[in-house]
């Protein structure tokens, strides 16, 4: 009777775990889907954005801050769908992961790679917004358009900050 009782608490143990991991693999799903949303939002920003640079006369007084800002959403869309990736690829890990702890980490670093993209989407589409004040002559919005564009790469460099902490933390976990 003692056996058959451990058996069955050995089977309850494993069932909680399975479900701690399908919630800790919940959780960096809500991430993601989070910073997808963005990042589509960002490609439809640049889609429409390709439209509106042709409308700006190529000796516009603004070109080169247009150039700036394109600039600018190139490399955080880059930066975007990379982390993403790399959001989806830990998510994946999370259910296979040896242990909780290490599930854990893989949540962890699915949820900050979900922020470096979100922040690198919302950069997009600040950027892109400015090449639509210029494009449409809203040049009432240009200066709070630029200030917003000095917020989103503020916050898009704290997040990447925070992200490379938080890897450097969890390799040196698993490095001694």
């Amino acid at each position: 009777m003692v056996a058959a009782t451990v058996g069955f608490g050995g089977i309850a143990g494993v069932a909680r775990a399975d479900q701690a991991m399908d919630q800790l693999a919940s959780d960096a799903n809500k991430s993601i889907m989070v910073a997808e949303v963005a990042v589509d939002q960002a490609r439809i920003a640049i889609e429409n954005g390709k439209q509106l640079v042709a409308v700006i006369p190529a000796d516009s007084p603004l070109m080169s801050e247009v150039k700036q800002m394109l600039m600018a959403a190139a490399e955080n869309w880059s930066i975007a769908v990379d982390s993403l990736s790399g959001a989806k690829e830990s998510a994946s890990k999370i259910s296979t992961a040896s242990n909780i702890e290490v599930a854990k980490d893989y949540k962890l670093l699915a949820q900050v790679n979900s922020r470096v993209a979100l922040s690198g989407a919302k950069v997009v589409q600040t950027s892109l917004l400015f090449v639509d004040a210029v494009a449409g002559n809203k040049g009432e919005a240009l200066d709070i358009i630029r200030m917003a564009m000095q917020d989103s790469l503020a916050a898009t460099s704290q997040v990447q900050f925070n992200y490379e902490r938080v890897k450097a933390l969890i390799l040196g976990k698993y490095s001694n």
